[in-house]
């Protein structure tokens, strides 16, 4: 099985450790990082949204401009512009950047955030919206002349003149665990993008996913990508030494940033994380949440702690569970995307030559 490996793109040289607000943009950095991502031999980079992030699509465009072939994960959020205009955009980009684009669908977590940009549905409502959406893209995208009276969206004459270079075949990510997400990841989703967790919890949620990837008459189910944070280290010891280290800068870094009135973007609660912290600060032999039970359970900063060997070995159990795709990042955006090619990602494409 081969498999994908995906890091978390950056406007500025920031993290957990020392968080920097969300609206600062450093050109500079971001050309340093994108080559950083293909010379550690990155397949492709996650590209968040949030209600007042800067714009995640105006970043892929000026990231293929600078890259000869990252391909992108660009987080979408149905509802803001109808879908016959978004599948336009990313046809565009696709056609301009040689076939580099991927959407990945966000119906958003929280109520409140969304209102924020004039979208007062309930997240089952914003699930449903996506159900209706993914399949319009896909329609523009194969150059349908079409109608549609939908719940969400009603539509004369759609067509487009621009189609992408990939066809309907650009991969649409999706995640979420609520009844209503798996449901549609399991009738819409190329992908299902899933935080890490034990192994015997993430194992019931790729079975849940090809469930509903049957019950929608799918004749497969969706590829599975999982992000972790990873913490690696020459010696066990030194990983775990490490650990200890970020998590102290962490503390410090969300604290100062707190008390500007912001909080870091790639964190916030979860019921989930929570969860695991009470458990115990180790689970599964190195997958570690002290970052998760110090500052308030925060989710997306769960992490792999060990040896290259070890990390490997850790992230091999999960691809026999059918992970085939990985989004890895650590807690210093340039220094560990360099680590991970030289140590990490090497490992990971023997293991799936060994596999397949």
């Amino acid at each position: 099985m081969t498999i994908e490996i995906i890091g978390t793109f950056n406007h500025r040289d920031s993290s957990e450790t020392r968080p920097r607000s969300m609206g600062e943009i450093e050109p500079e950095f971001i050309s340093r990082l994108a080559a950083g991502f293909e010379d550690a031999g990155f397949d492709r980079v996650l590209i968040a949204q949030a209600a007042s992030w800067p714009d995640g699509l105006v970043f892929a465009t000026h990231l293929a401009t600078i890259t000869r072939r990252l391909k992108f994960m660009i987080a979408h959020r149905p509802g803001f512009i109808a879908p016959t205009m978004a599948a336009r955009m990313f046809a565009t980009l696709d056609q301009l950047s040689a076939g580099r684009v991927g959407v990945h669908i966000i119906s958003a977590p929280s109520d409140v955030e969304t209102q924020a940009d004039g979208d007062f549905l309930t997240r089952d409502e914003r699930h449903e919206r996506s159900g209706e959406y993914i399949p319009l893209l896909r329609r523009v995208w194969r150059g349908e002349h079409f109608d549609h009276e939908g719940t969400y969206f009603r539509l004369r004459g759609a067509h487009s003149l621009v189609t992408p270079l990939q066809g309907d075949a650009l991969p649409i990510f999706f995640g979420g665990q609520s009844e209503k997400a798996l449901a549609v990841a399991g009738a819409h989703a190329d992908v299902y993008a899933m935080g890490i967790d034990r192994l015997a919890p993430c194992a019931a949620l790729i079975e849940a996913v090809r469930g509903e990837a049957r019950r929608a008459g799918r004749a497969s189910a969706p590829d599975f990508c999982l992000s972790t944070r990873v913490i690696l280290g020459r010696t066990e010891a030194e990983a775990w030494d490490k650990a200890q280290a970020i998590l102290g800068e962490v503390t410090a870094g969300v604290a100062a940033l707190a008390s500007k009135g912001e909080t870091p973007g790639v964190l916030g609660k979860n019921a989930t994380a929570e969860e695991r912290a009470r458990e115990g600060d180790v689970l599964d032999e190195r997958l570690w949440v002290g970052i998760a039970r110090a500052t308030g359970f925060q989710k997306a900063a769960s992490a792999l702690v060990g040896t290259p060997d070890s990390v490997a070995a850790a992230l091999e159990r999960y691809h026999r569970l059918g992970v085939n795709r990985f989004l890895l990042s650590g807690f210093d955006p340039l220094e560990d995307i360099a680590q991970l090619g030289e140590h990490l990602l090497p490992r990971l494409r023997a293991m799936a030559r060994k596999g397949a």
